[in-house]
């Protein structure tokens, strides 16, 4: 189930990660580079951690949380004519969609409640007749 509070808080994480790491590309690339990967997967874990839940929940908060946060900085931050604006922003999507559920997935492990692993271990006692 998408938690919007938390897709919001990781969603705003990894835009104000982006724009950090846009402004280090004057200074170091290797750093924009670095902080503009890993900030869909901060961003996901954060909502997935806050959210917890199943793996599933994990995976679909923080592939939000990193998917539209990247998306929005895609938009704000490239400059072009429409079509390159939205074929960055597309492309930005999916690929830090897919970070970002990978940051869901550490997340709920983080959290380390995993409602599935209850559900599976839990097993019906014998019926005595």
């Amino acid at each position: 189930m998408v938690n919007w509070t938390t897709v919001t808080v990781g969603f705003v994480l990894t835009i104000v990660l982006e724009i950090i790491g846009i402004l280090f590309k004057p200074v170091d690339i290797a750093v924009a580079t670095f902080i503009s990967i890993f900030a869909p997967i901060i961003g996901g874990l954060i909502a997935a951690y806050w959210a917890g839940g199943t793996f599933k929940d994990g995976a679909i908060n923080g592939g939000l949380a990193g998917g539209l946060g990247s998306l929005i900085a895609a938009i704000i931050l490239v400059q072009g004519s429409l079509v390159i604006i939205a074929e960055n922003a597309i492309i930005s999507f999916v690929s830090n969609a897919l970070l970002g559920i990978i940051g869901g997935l550490i997340g709920v492990l983080a959290k380390g409640n995993c409602q599935e692993k209850e559900e599976n271990l839990k097993e019906e006692p014998p019926k005595e007749e």
